[in-house]
């Protein structure tokens, strides 16, 4: 249950976030870096803000062990990519299909990259308390 608990705030907190980025995003860096680079853009900041959200939902909820961090990471994401299909199909018009061909482009893969680092982020707090000794 900690998992569960602890994966939906971390979910709140970083689509939250990425929600207030995606406007800046879209009206401010892409038409002035282009779609590839004001992604990366957003990813510099968002990086720390999943880093301090994870750890954060983490001291509030018992999650210490690997498995534990491992389904927080998975109820994130999982919540995530519906509500990124969602978003998708209500707010950008696009189906099911074209939001899946969109992971083949190179933006679209960014955005993976972005999510696996984004389900792993716990896993890797877990993995680096574990080595301290915390």
């Amino acid at each position: 249950m900690p998992a569960l608990k602890a994966g939906a705030c971390y979910f709140v907190l970083v689509f939250a976030a990425g929600f207030l980025l995606g406007p800046v995003r879209e009206l401010w860096a892409v038409p002035q870096f282009g779609r590839v680079a004001g992604l990366l853009l957003e990813a510099v900041v968002i990086v720390p803000v999943m880093l301090a959200a994870a750890r954060w939902c983490m001291r509030r909820q018992p999650v210490r062990l690997v498995p534990e961090s491992l389904g927080m990471g998975g109820v994130a994401l999982a919540l995530l990519l519906v509500a990124e299909l969602c978003g998708s199909i209500w707010l950008r018009g696009m189906t099911g299909g074209e939001f899946l061909r969109h992971f083949t482009t190179v933006p679209g893969l960014i955005s993976l990259a972005l999510f696996a680092f984004y389900a792993a982020m716990p896993v890797m707090l877990s993995l680096y308390d574990r080595g301290r000794g915390a």
